[in-house]
């Protein structure tokens, strides 16, 4: 309390607050932030997309929002007196990566390896997108995730600059990457030798390791730059497995991992994208084995029509290979995402081959045995355990996710990788599916002749991956020199699917394969090229002949049909955007940066996350302060000055409310004592039209106990410390209004101005005259009603407070009109609170605006 009253003009005789000063600097806080976030808007909607822009508007846009956040941190830090010094420092961080950014010239971390546990988010670009991923769920959502290390960006140009490899890449761009020039390259890279310095924190980093995982072997995995970012890079690099955790075994996996940046698939991938020969750079991943009894991939999303109520989670025995090269027919399961996690569907896998760790080294491919064939490799408790695991990815990324995991031999979920999801969204297929469901393309079977006088070869087959509807030559892919002569605009037919498929791609007009799967690496790159693909047909190689004119037409519904020839008339109906502004290279770089301004974490204040060391970007600075700044205004209204400026407000339904007036909250002239209508405040206005709303407030008592008196009795000391008098400390647009009804007391702030950034909405309710028991109920009736208005809130107890933000000044004032109703309809509600049932009752009649309690 002393530090309060200091940080606003003084301290008052009686140990009370200027109330106006601290209006007044929460009013400058709420300025300062407006203007940011409007700066922050005008960049998200300049940069969706609609518009051009160029690097001097990015610098322009973002030095005008750094300036505004620091001014408004300063008003923050003046009005909480210095209370939040992590915030400064969070602010400082990101601000300097996104300089950095912004400028090009990001400052390069000297340092070769880091351990997940030391990755910061200042290192992301660093570590690469799957390292910095892995390490942010283990360190900030604490889920279970394998011991490991990066070695750096910086290790991989020492590593070039050792072996005096620069010049080489520097000719791809130059001279052309044709085939020769890379294979030459990769040849240097395989047989280069690991620099003394790098080889000397190699030793550190896995005599480190070794001492977390005992003898295990451990995993050698690519995390290039902006790898699972924007794009997934999916299956592009090489994963070496079952690596001893020793330095010369992991500097030979190193390489590989290294070299194959250059690869052929993955240099088609690279310029598909328009990163400029050469121009990546290769960070790389040891992360402790993992070894599995199964494992697989969860997509928090359906990504074919993105129906975002369901988890697809596909599975199978052994290590993860089989199922993310979609070299295993893996169990399928899509599974509800709100409890109790119904299985909606449930597709068992023949998993005729698993992957295991080799006795000394490396990966086998080995037979599954037959009674492991016919069973699903995940209980319902595994799949639960998955659910709730990914469920926390997602939220924490705030978009929907593709997750890898394995089950551990002690049956634990550990998270091997998470990225985000791309998908197919319903816009573009609703034309299509329209126009086929109009010619009826599911009349005919295979054999027959559709109505278009196509022949049907294949009807309903399969997985579709990406939906569209396209006509090609069938070119079989044999073996992956096949692809050598892989023929423009031809449909790609394979008996698997595989990420080696990614060189193709910008060329092919469709892929269909025998076997694959849904959540393979292959389907990933499928859906960023938007390549119509459908995996797991077990036909297609038998059924379509090579050479042979085919048309697919695969539909957002999964539906499939291989039409015999070119079906013109299907084709032109398909109007595909194959690749959008906003995945140009140079777009996304610039792009890249608002994923450090505008994504907000920061949304319950009733969680512990809520504090200045988890934002991780400028909007959630903003969002803290903007709580924060709204908590020290409540306490500054608690302890106002009364004095000589105290009036009473005249009421019909409720005596003795005292008025202070901070400005402009009363009609000019308006005396000791003062009726509805000389109130100018518009948010005091709005929640008395709430509590005098026709039915809400009830004349006369319910029916009170002997139990519930005393109980109520017993409780009423401890009330009035909080509330002495019913007060409202007002201004036009403020409103701090602390009253009590009985033996419960209200308390509501409120800012409603006409600009929605400023406005907030805080409501706390407490006590009660009925026994424990019964008090519960109506907090918990609270809570529905609150959360079906909009708020946050937290229950403890016979409290609950609740808070909503960021709202119009015309949303700011029904609910205000709804929350004054609320106080009114549950006034001694409690006492008539007698089972658990009635709490949904009374919460559903004051939805539907029905305020009889005894009808």
């Amino acid at each position: 309390m002393l530090s309060l009253v200091g940080r606003y003009a003084g301290r008052n005789e009686g140990g009370t607050v200027d109330v106006r000063a601290a209006f007044a600097a929460y009013k400058r806080v709420m300025d300062d932030n407006s203007r940011a976030l409007e700066i922050i808007t005008d960049m998200g909607e300049t940069m969706s997309g609609g518009y051009l822009f160029d690097i001097v508007y990015l610098r322009k846009a973002y030095s005008d929002l750094a300036a505004s956040v620091r001014v408004s941190l300063k008003d923050f830090n003046q009005l909480t007196a210095r209370s939040y010094p992590a915030l400064t420092r969070a602010f400082e961080e990101i601000d300097e990566h996104i300089e950095s950014l912004v400028a090009g010239d990001a400052r390069p971390l000297e340092r070769l390896t880091v351990r997940f546990e030391e990755i910061t988010p200042a290192m992301a670009r660093e570590v690469g997108g799957k390292n910095f991923h892995l390490a942010e769920i283990r360190n900030r959502l604490g889920l279970p995730a394998p011991d490991g290390f990066a070695l750096t960006i910086f290790a991989f140009e020492e590593f070039i600059r050792h072996n005096q490899l620069g010049e080489a890449i520097a000719s791809l761009e130059s001279d052309g990457d044709e085939p020769g020039r890379r294979r030459r390259l990769r040849e240097r890279i395989l047989a280069g030798s690991i620099p003394p310095s790098l080889e000397s924190d190699l030793n550190v980093a896995l005599d480190w390791l070794r001492s977390r995982c005992g003898g295990c072997n451990v995993a050698v995995r690519s995390s290039a730059e902006e790898e699972d970012g924007f794009f997934s890079f999916a299956g592009q690099f090489e994963t070496v497995l079952g690596v001893p955790a020793e330095t010369a075994a992991v500097g030979d996996a190193y390489r590989r991992v290294a070299a194959s940046l250059f690869s052929d698939e993955a240099m088609a991938y690279q310029r598909r994208l328009g990163y400029r020969p050469g121009s990546l750079r290769m960070a790389v991943g040891c992360v402790a084995m993992v070894d599995a009894a199964a494992s697989g991939v969860a997509y928090t999303a359906d990504p074919l029509g993105g129906d975002d109520s369901v988890m697809v989670i596909n599975s199978s025995w052994g290590l993860g290979p089989s199922v993310v090269e979609g070299t295993a027919d893996a169990d399928r399961f899509v599974v509800e995402k709100t409890a109790p996690f119904e299985v909606a569907q449930r597709t068992l896998g023949r998993k005729e081959t698993m992957t295991a760790l080799a006795a000394e080294a490396g990966v086998r491919e080995i037979d599954t045995a037959g009674d492991r064939r016919h069973a699903f490799s995940l209980a319902p408790r595994d799949l639960e355990d998955i659910v709730h695991k990914a469920l926390a990815i997602e939220e924490f990324y705030r978009r929907p996710q593709d997750i890898e995991w394995a089950l551990d031999a002690n049956g634990r979920v550990v998270i091997l990788q998470a990225r985000p999801l791309r998908i197919e969204r319903a816009a573009p297929a609703v034309g299509l599916r329209e126009a086929a469901e109009e010619r009826g393309p599911h009349e005919a079977g295979p054999g027959q002749a559709s109505t278009a006088g196509h022949n049907v070869l294949l009807h309903n087959k399969g997985n579709v991956v990406q939906p569209g509807a396209v006509g090609g030559r069938v070119f079989f892919a044999s073996s992956p020199e096949a692809l050598e002569e892989f023929p423009r605009d031809a449909i790609l037919v394979a008996r698997h699917d595989s990420p080696r498929y990614a060189r193709v791609m910008p060329y092919a007009a469709a892929i269909i394969t025998d076997a694959g799967n849904t959540t393979s690496h292959m389907a990933s790159i499928s859906r960023e090229f938007r390549v119509p693909t459908v995996v797991n047909t077990r036909v297609a190689t038998t059924v379509l002949k090579p050479g042979a004119e085919i048309t697919l037409q695969a539909g957002e519904d999964g539906s499939m049909t291989v039409y015999e020839g070119i079906a013109r008339e299907i084709i032109d109906e398909q109007h595909d955007t194959f690749l959008k502004l906003e995945e140009l290279y140079e777009f996304r770089r610039r792009k890249f940066v608002m994923k450090y301004i505008t994504p907000l974490n920061l949304v319950n204040p009733f969680t512990d996350d809520f504090a200045p060391e988890n934002c991780r970007t400028i909007h959630d600075i903003l969002r803290f302060i903007h709580e924060k700044s709204m908590r020290e205004l409540i306490e500054a209204s608690r302890h106002a000055e009364r004095g000589p400026a105290l009036k009473r407000l005249d009421i019909p339904f409720m005596d003795n409310i005292h008025v202070i007036d901070i400005g402009a909250g009363l009609a000019a002239g308006a005396g000791d004592v003062i009726g509805v209508d000389e109130v100018a405040s518009v948010p005091l206005r709005a929640i008395l039209d709430g509590m005098s709303f026709p039915g809400a407030w009830r004349k006369g008592g319910v029916p009170i106990s002997i139990s519930d008196f005393f109980t109520a009795s017993m409780r009423t000391g401890s009330l009035l410390e909080d509330v002495d008098i019913n007060l409202a400390v007002i201004s036009h647009f403020y409103m701090n209004l602390a009253v009590r009804f009985g033996y419960h007391y209200t308390v509501v702030d409120c800012f409603a101005s006409q600009r929605a950034a400023s406005n907030h909405i805080y409501f706390r309710f407490l006590g009660g005259a009925a026994d424990l028991s019964k008090r519960l109920r109506r907090i918990e009736m609270l809570e529905i009603i609150l959360d079906h208005l909009g708020f946050a809130s937290r229950a403890k107890g016979d409290l609950i407070t609740a808070t909503i933000t960021n709202i119009s000044q015309e949303e700011t004032v029904r609910l205000l009109d709804q929350a004054g109703r609320l106080m009114a309809f549950t006034r001694q509600l409690d006492a008539m609170l007698t089972s658990d049932g009635a709490v949904k009752e009374y919460a559903q009649k004051f939805i539907e605006g029905d305020y009889e309690l005894f009808g």
